[in-house]
């Protein structure tokens, strides 16, 4: 790829993580907001306000409990189907509204920790500076911050989802909902690859360093 070509991608990258970072700090600030305006609607008008919020949960569901002509019909040997998903809930619950924001919020301030730091990357390369100690420095930090937060992540994910769902109510026999914990292995192979990218970044660093000490 000829070098003009490549400076006006690392530009136009540069330009969208711009306006990336301003969406999300927007975004980050007028959320909890929204939030705010959803509690005075809930206190003002309980009976008919209700809001989605995502669960990640593990379900059972038992189809002799629900209904016995099913696994006759179909034939099922096991009647129990269980696993997990990321569930839609329609709640009335601030409590449940509360946490969903608060998890939310954390996942956002880290997606914009993360975003700030391709940014400066990309500022760099843009001003020339493509072999600096400070760009393997950021490649290191966004792959601790990513192998941090899938472990930090799900047990958010299922503390909150426990709270969430104790505020929610489901009253069908034979279908049980609880709280899911699952560590993402993407994320930690990605985050540990960021890490071992910054370490090569870091070691051609000093070889061009050497390089141009002994020209």
């Amino acid at each position: 790829m000829p070098d003009n070509t490549q400076n006006q991608l690392t530009r136009a990258i540069k330009r969208i993580l711009d306006v990336l970072r301003v969406l999300a700090i927007v975004g980050l600030i007028l959320w909890p907001l929204a939030v705010a305006a959803m509690t005075v609607g809930q206190s003002s008008h309980p009976e008919s306000w209700g809001v989605d919020i995502d669960v990640y949960s593990g379900f059972s569901i038992d189809l002799n409990t629900i209904a016995a002509d099913i696994t006759e019909s179909v034939g099922v040997r096991d009647p129990i189907i269980d696993g997990k998903a990321a569930l839609s809930i329609d709640t009335s619950s601030p409590t449940a509204l509360y946490v969903f924001t608060l998890i939310t919020e954390l996942g956002g301030v880290v997606a914009l920790y993360i975003l700030l730091q391709l940014r400066a990357l990309f500022a760099s390369l843009v001003n020339g500076m493509n072999f600096a100690l400070e760009n393997s420095e950021r490649i290191k930090k966004i792959g601790l911050v990513i192998i941090v937060w899938a472990f930090v992540n799900p047990i958010l994910q299922y503390f909150g989802g426990e709270l969430i769902l104790s505020e929610y109510s489901l009253h069908v026999p034979g279908i049980q909902l609880n709280p899911a914990f699952e560590v993402s292995g993407m994320a930690i192979f990605i985050g540990v690859a960021m890490i071992v990218l910054s370490g090569v970044l870091n070691e051609a660093t000093r070889i061009h360093d050497d390089q141009k000490l002994t020209i």
